[in-house]
């Protein structure tokens, strides 16, 4: 019975974030009848889960989904405050996330059966691409997404499941001939080319059609998830060893192949000699959270929402450290440290190898792609171009996250009933 209560508090409190927030975007006249109608139904849709995980008896990770929340809601309310129009999208694609999240979670009877057809996830994931380079649209100089009729999604949202799922495969299939090594060169052992050769040649494949695309943010994602999970499921120095120089020499190719990526270099290591113009982005995302000092200007009070290009999507950090200061930013980033955290204990508890890779790829999946935004928000690296997961406006992010941590959310379940003695219901 505690533990019910503590998971209805922590809901109710994560509600009333939402509904603090949003009544004080009402006062300044940002707030319309139909952001209040998805406001009430995402919040309603919060508590039924709650009730949901308490009647079905969810004994896996209890902080997972509301950290998760947490984040979204946060996310939400700042877009209201950024572009009320976005916002009322973003709502929307918010309720079928979570709805997803627990279709998966309830639904997915067997993680394990993933890996029963692991070289189809891969061919997926490329077709997916390769399509995507076909046909799709180009926006922000990389051609990135596919439209059907008035709708349109990121293929690269999607491709990340596949390939998520196919490297954990792959890697738990071969982990022993990848950590000892079948070929010797001197002191150096070394996987033979039937074992190495799909992860190469998927690497290959994935990274070279997203060049091709000129989506160098996503495939830098792509690479540091495929080096990061085959060092986690090794623990070898060799596979960074060999990593580092093809990731330095594919980025020096980049920026003298393709003109945006020179213009972001630039803007990332001088923004003040062209503040107009290619540096005028990163300017002023450095105004608005240096402005924010402290304890922030106030929910509604910074003028960053205005002054920066893009703010509701690569640049939203930028608003909230500035309305909410260091210490919001902070809390920001420390929510996100949290949820890879549990992510990393949900790996560490799985019991079988394929859940612990999987869970921790999710995890550092996450990791990677939180630290690339706020480093390029922050000017520590160039800008990617890459949303922030449940905060930055996206559709197609927020629902391939959202499935993405039912994956870890079903295999905590999974992994509480087992060591229970039980089955999964």
């Amino acid at each position: 019975m505690r533990t019910i209560w503590s998971q209805v508090s922590w809901r109710l409190l994560i509600i009333a974030v939402l509904l603090t927030g949003l009544l004080v975007l009402h006062r300044q006249g940002k707030m319309t009848v139909q952001i209040w109608q998805m406001a009430g139904i995402y919040a309603a849709l919060i508590v039924c889960g709650c009730l949901l995980e308490c009647i079905l008896s969810y004994r896996g990770d209890r902080w997972l989904l509301p950290v998760i929340q947490l984040i979204s809601v946060i996310g939400l309310v700042f877009l209201v405050r950024v572009n009320p129009a976005l916002a009322t999208k973003q709502f929307l694609w918010a309720i079928l996330g979570l709805a997803l999240f627990y279709l998966i979670l309830w639904g997915l009877k067997d993680y394990r059966r993933l890996g029963e057809i692991q070289y189809l996830w891969g061919l997926i994931a490329v077709v997916l691409l390769f399509v995507t380079l076909l046909f799709g649209v180009t926006s922000g100089g990389a051609r990135s997404w596919l439209k059907i009729g008035s709708l349109g999604f990121e293929p690269e949202e999607v491709v990340k499941v596949f390939l998520l799922i196919f490297l954990a495969v792959y890697l738990d299939n071969h982990e022993q001939v990848l950590k000892i090594g079948t070929v010797q060169w001197g002191r150096i052992s070394a996987p033979d080319w039937r074992t190495i050769g799909p992860f190469l040649l998927m690497a290959a494949f994935s990274l070279g059609i997203l060049a091709a695309q000129k989506s160098l943010g996503t495939a830098l994602v792509f690479y540091l998830l495929f080096v990061s999970m085959i060092y986690f499921s090794t623990e070898r120095g060799f596979y960074l060893a060999m990593a580092l120089p093809a990731l330095l020499g594919t980025g020096v190719l980049g920026y003298f192949l393709f003109g945006h990526v020179r213009v972001r270099v630039a803007a990332w290591l001088n923004p003040w000699q062209d503040i107009a113009g290619g540096g005028y982005q990163i300017a002023q995302s450095l105004f608005a959270i240096s402005g924010g000092g402290l304890l922030g200007s106030g929910l509604g009070n910074g003028i960053g929402a205005a002054q920066i290009p893009a703010a509701g999507t690569d640049f939203i950090f930028a608003v909230i450290a500035e309305e909410l200061g260091f210490a919001g930013a902070i809390a920001l980033v420390g929510i996100f440290l949290l949820l890879i955290f549990r992510a990393l204990i949900i790996s560490a508890r799985a019991e079988d190898r394929l859940g612990q890779i999987l869970a921790a790829g999710i995890g550092l999946l996450l990791a990677t792609e939180t630290l690339m935004i706020l480093a390029g928000v922050t000017k520590l690296l160039p800008l990617t171009g890459i949303p922030l997961p449940w905060v930055s406006y996206g559709g197609s992010s927020m629902l391939i996250h959202f499935l993405l941590f039912a994956l870890l959310a079903n295999i905590s379940r999974h992994a509480a009933t087992r060591q229970r003695g039980t089955e999964p219901g």
